[in-house]
């Protein structure tokens, strides 16, 4: 049987004190090193606006301890860039002088860090003058609805419009604002959703949510006689019948309030001298919104015309 060998607990201790001092040591002495740190743009004038992604990070050459070092790593403060310090190069190009920035990264830097050097010679940005224009919003949803269910009335969203800010080039592009993309499933009562708005980078809004209404009813089929108006038509023409039947679907909701005066259904004789046809074709140019699938029986209507 093999003995157990019996390491002293004090060697653990004396083990520990030494990596200790060791770390003490080596992160008390001075060190040159690059650090990458990111950046922030103040001071932006009111009608300018920043174009695309400017430079998020810099490069930068300094020397600590190695206790300031590390601290400086893990807590990563920004640099403070200011905007009204920036030069223009032609139209919406500028640019900042990293020469000219040292004594101003210094004094954001955690004490005991000096800078030795920005390991680039420029930062460019882009920045353009602020405009202003109002863009519709429009929905992303996937809906699906129980059997016998659907739409009452089309989906509307509230603001239906926004007022956008941003660089002019920028806004000629955007022609409407969509929401999150939501999904309902095996939907039957009405309901109202907040929604988040998709706004572009580098556009601005007070807006950033909508609320969307849908109005749901259960749907039956409903159908109704209204006459027939004939467009064009020659003296003496006499049609068969004289009157078609719309078949649609509704909202239980409006059942009782469609009515034959609410349609209007013409023929075009039009349609026979252009097509050679023996027949005329209803159409529906007039229906109330509250109706769905509408479709006419008969499909064709038939005529005479006595001289």
């Amino acid at each position: 049987m093999k003995n157990k060998l019996n390491i002293p607990k004090t060697f653990f201790g004396f083990l520990l004190a030494s990596v200790f001092i060791w770390l003490l040591i080596n992160l008390s002495k001075e060190y040159t090193t690059e650090i990458t740190i990111s950046t922030v743009y103040t001071n932006l004038p009111i009608k300018k606006t920043i174009i695309d992604i400017p430079v998020k990070e810099i490069p930068l050459l300094v020397k600590g301890s190695g206790f300031k070092l590390i601290t400086t790593s893990l807590t990563n403060n920004p640099i403070m860039l200011d905007l009204e310090k920036i030069n223009n190069k032609k139209d919406t190009d500028y640019y900042f002088l990293t020469n000219k920035l040292q004594s101003e990264i210094q004094d954001q830097l955690k004490s005991g860090i000096e800078l030795i050097s920005i390991k680039t010679d420029t930062i460019p940005l882009k920045v353009g003058t602020l405009h202003s224009k109002k863009v519709p919003l429009k929905t992303a949803l996937d809906i699906t609805f129980q059997l016998g269910h659907d739409l009452a009335t089309p989906i509307s969203i509230k603001p239906a419009t926004i007022l956008i800010s941003g660089e002019q080039s920028l806004l000629k592009k955007i022609k409407y604002l969509s929401l999150e993309n939501i999904s309902l499933e095996n939907i039957s009562e009405s309901t109202k959703i907040k929604a988040v708005i998709n706004v572009p980078e580098n556009v601005r809004t007070d807006i950033t949510s909508a609320e969307i209404n849908i109005v749901i009813d259960k749907f039956t089929e409903g159908e109704i006689e209204a006459p027939i108006l004939v467009k064009n038509a020659p003296k003496g023409i006499n049609i068969f019948p004289k009157k078609v039947k719309i078949i649609y679907k509704v909202g239980l909701n409006n059942f009782n309030k469609i009515n034959a005066n609410l349609f209007e259904v013409i023929c075009d004789y039009n349609q026979v001298k252009n097509n050679e046809t023996s027949y005329l074709t209803p159409q529906i140019i007039k229906s109330p919104g509250a109706i769905t699938l509408v479709r006419t029986v008969p499909e064709k209507i038939d005529f005479l015309i006595h001289k």
